[in-house]
């Protein structure tokens, strides 16, 4: 029966009133539940807290029976767990240390206007844990060309065009190909052993004028620079031409507001001279990524364990200059690699210990698909600095600035997750750290009528550190282990049975999980190319016998990647086996001018190379495209799954 609007109105009134009296009662037995249990937790108290819950009973005694009468009981003590140690990023876990949804009342509990309800296990809860995904794509198009005056000067189209095709001979030095950014591809194994299949290649140097040093292995490991095994690695600023130093810090109490070479008071270093800088240009990719996301002093997995560190570094240069003899600038090339791995054991260990007797606390993560934990930098430089100038100086001072360009690409990633005592992998368990670092620089200058600065040289350098905290061994996948594998969410019971009856977690305080019924993806990827050209055509006429000044070089170009990853020593277990694999490539190929050949021959190894490569991934230079025998290709493509097996 349908009530009208009043009738409607007025029951609704009692039900929300009724309502709202009964929550006002349950949140009273809320808030004393809540400040017994906090302070149980502050005073760490021994005796265990009881909670007593008011309820006005009036039983109908012909309805129901009484309660049989049972005697008191005092209050157990109430084995509380210490806090978790502090690791690293991992924050501290709280404590609930009320019943659990699966408890009942003791059958010694009095029946009463008071019960007391004994708490029995703190419960711990498990925290919540994603994937963590990064993608950075930075591109840096610089053109510089200046021109003042006129002459019989080079052409700028063609000039960028033998760049283009000196950066495709520099890819081709490369020992795999460039790295692919798709997730997807590292979860393929056949993927993974294309990539194996190219760190295991022979590599045939498309030049007998190109140097090309590659370790495999161990031998990758520790400290190499330009392929010998030194103690440090070298330093960027202290290497760097001197034009990109820090000018000393200026006392004065007024700061200068314009170009300090607009500055022409008597203090200023502008004295009389002229002054052409057609090059000192910066170009900077640099990229700082630290990882701690997850990991355990034991790691099962059901499928395959693959590990792979690739580094892979080209420079190429052309620096053939035609002038006095001062004006041939010199070029250093710094290729650098350190490859560590350093022990850390799970320091929590020590402190999560029980008490005799006492069943661990277990805490489970569950992770229904798969856990990627990637990041991919993808960092690109291409700048022009062709500058022309011909003309007659007859001020006292001058100072033409065509160049001195400074480009940055920076990238930092920090990425801090939960270390667990256990992780449990249902499928592949992946880690590969991929750096592939090209540089390019042309600074092939036409001058006369100058001189050459003091510090008129270039440098290049490709920069790599990698870093693990935390040793990897492994073993056979025990029984116990491998049984639960297989389980899923709905099996939490089952897999908190097996673990409680592991030898290996036997006395542990408690026992945190993560299980993941998909694949664990680890995957640090950083791709850095620089281009750089700085062909400069200079002729100054000086009136009255002055007398320039020229910095047609001083280039500084560097590409930087550090990659560390945190974590503890593990113990891993993979019930398909497990492979492991590190390459360091280096290669460099420098033209300068020959004394006895001159200039017309210096370059005609990259001439060749230019002729022969058409881009990058298509020429027979290119990674990927090797002379291998149908036999040599079988037994190289099959390396990962041999070792596997």
């Amino acid at each position: 029966m349908s009530f009208d609007s009043i009738s409607e109105t007025i029951a609704h009134f009692i039900g929300t009133f009724d309502l709202t009296t009964e929550q006002a009662r349950l949140r009273d037995q809320y808030q004393e539940f809540t400040a017994l249990r906090r302070k149980a937790e502050m005073e760490e108290l021994e005796e265990g807290a009881a909670v007593k819950v008011r309820a006005d009973l009036n039983l109908d005694p012909g309805k129901y029976d009484a309660l049989p009468y049972a005697p008191s009981v005092s209050h157990t003590d109430i084995p509380l767990a210490s806090n978790p140690q502090p690791l690293g990023p991992v924050p501290d876990g709280p404590l609930q240390t009320g019943p659990g949804p699966d408890q009942v009342l003791p059958d010694t509990a009095i029946a009463s206007t008071s019960i007391p309800i004994l708490v029995a296990k703190p419960v711990l809860i498990p925290e919540l844990i994603g994937s963590a995904v990064t993608y950075a794509i930075q591109t840096l198009d610089l053109n510089d060309n200046d021109t003042i005056g006129q002459g019989d000067f080079r052409d700028v189209d063609s000039l960028v065009q033998q760049g283009q095709e000196l950066a495709d001979v520099a890819l081709s030095l490369h020992a795999v190909s460039s790295p692919s950014f798709s997730i997807s591809d590292y979860q393929s194994i056949e993927h993974l052993e294309s990539i194996v299949a190219e760190m295991q290649a022979p590599f045939e140097a498309p030049s007998e004028d190109a140097t090309v040093h590659q370790f495999q292995g161990e031998e990758a490991m520790g400290t190499i620079v330009n392929g010998e095994n030194v103690e440090e690695l070298p330093d960027f600023l202290e290497l760097v031409p001197s034009h990109h130093l820090p000018d000393e810090e200026d006392d004065s109490d007024h700061p200068d507001l314009l170009p300090t070479e607009w500055d022409q008071s008597d203090d200023a270093d502008f004295g009389d001279g002229h002054t052409v800088t057609a090059g000192g240009n910066l170009a900077i990719n640099e990229v700082a990524i630290t990882v701690g996301w997850v990991d355990a002093p034991v790691i099962a997995v059901g499928g395959q364990s693959v590990n792979l560190t690739v580094v892979s570094q080209v420079a190429i240069v052309s620096d053939v200059d035609e002038g006095p003899e001062d004006s041939q600038s010199k070029t250093t090339v710094v290729q650098s690699s350190s490859i560590a791995v350093e022990s850390n054991e799970a320091s929590w260990l020590d402190d999560n210990v029980s008490e005799e007797g006492q069943d661990p606390l277990v805490a489970i993560t569950w992770i229904s698909g798969d856990l990627f934990v990637t990041n991919f930098v993808k960092q690109e430089i291409n700048a022009t600095d062709i500058d022309h100038i011909e003309t007659q100086i007859d001020a006292t001072t001058s100072l033409f600035v065509l160049g001195d360009n400074d480009l940055v690409n920076e990238v930092s990633v920090v990425q801090l997750g939960s270390y667990y005592d256990l992780v449990l992998i249902g499928r592949d368990m992946v880690s590969v750290d991929f750096v592939h670092q090209t540089i390019a620089l042309v600074d092939d200058d036409v001058v006369s009528g100058v001189i050459a600065e003091e510090d008129n040289d270039n440098l290049v350098m490709n920069h790599v550190e990698l870093t693990t905290i935390g040793e990897d061994t492994h073993e056979e996948l025990s029984e116990t282990l491998a049984e639960v594998l297989p389980l899923q969410e709905m099996d939490t019971d089952a897999l908190e049975n097996a673990l409680l009856n592991d030898p290996q977690f036997a006395g542990m305080e408690q026992v945190r999980v993560l299980k993941i019924e998909g694949d664990l993806v680890q995957v640090n990827v950083v791709e850095q190319v620089t281009t750089l050209q700085d062909q400069d055509d200079i002729h100054i006429q000086g009136g009255n016998g002055a007398i320039a000044s020229a910095l047609g070089a001083g280039n500084a170009v560097l590409n930087a990647a550090s990659i560390s990853t945190i974590g503890v020593d593990s113990v891993v277990m993979a019930s398909e086996g497990e492979y492991s694999d590190v390459v360091l490539h280096q290669a460099s190929l420098i033209d300068t001018q020959d004394e006895d050949l001159g200039t017309e021959l210096a370059n005609e190894a990259i001439a060749i190379l230019m002729q022969e490569t058409s881009g990058p991934g298509k020429s027979d230079l290119a990674p990927g495209h090797n002379k291998l025998t149908p036999s040599e290709m079988a037994s190289v493509d099959d390396a990962l799954s041999s070792m596997l097996a």
